[in-house]
């Protein structure tokens, strides 16, 4: 996730020609350059499961599946940006740059409390920008819940929090249970969101 900025402002093409060569990543954002921090074994763990059965799931089709390491492109008349998705799905053809992806169709965050409110607020409205985005997917990673918005409902908030519900990803028309996205690191049957989460108000 990223941390304090630095820097300010350099333009994107002074932040692509860096993150060639930096040894940590670095998220943009209208021209403000974020270092990301490192993320918890659960969080890592999650990510991991969830690339790899995406990528199972998509195999022998047009769509790819990336994690962590790759950036996604934001660019129109409100700015630039540059971030780096937890796991995110592209089925352009024509997004052939190594190391940036301009056209995602799903993109995923896994939350944590360092994160959460960004990801929540900063970038899940500038992730809805992007043209090729039909879902974006929050995934809590300490309790089990999970938001989906769709473009195709206006980017309705659809929540899920129960073992047994059925998590659908309609852009790449996968489901599976909700416990299925935490298969490595299973919660009790009795672990209840954080107290001082119960009336947090969703966007």
């Amino acid at each position: 996730m990223s941390t304090s900025a630095h820097k300010l402002p350099i333009t994107a093409t002074e932040y692509l020609e860096g993150e060639l060569r930096s040894e940590t990543r670095h998220e943009f954002v209208e021209g403000r350059v974020y270092a990301m921090s490192g993320a918890s074994r659960r969080h890592n763990e999650i990510c991991g499961d969830l690339y790899s059965a995406l990528k199972n799931h998509l195999r022998g089709g047009p769509c790819r599946t990336y994690i962590e390491a790759v950036k996604v492109q934001i660019a129109d008349d409100l700015g630039e940006g540059y971030y780096y998705p937890d796991v995110f799905v592209a089925c352009e053809p024509g997004d052939d740059d190594s190391h940036v992806v301009s056209n995602p169709k799903l993109i995923i965050e896994v939350l944590s409390d360092s994160t959460s409110r960004i990801d929540r607020t900063d970038k899940l409205t500038n992730y809805k920008r992007i043209p090729s985005v039909e879902e974006i997917v929050l995934i809590e990673q300490e309790w089990p819940e999970i938001l989906v918005f769709r473009r195709s409902e206006r980017w309705k908030r659809n929540l899920y929090t129960q073992f047994e519900t059925i998590v659908r990803l309609d852009s790449i028309g996968y489901a599976a249970p909700l416990a299925a996205f935490y298969q490595s690191n299973p919660f009790p049957e009795d672990v209840q969101r954080p107290w001082y989460h119960l009336n947090r108000i969703e966007d």
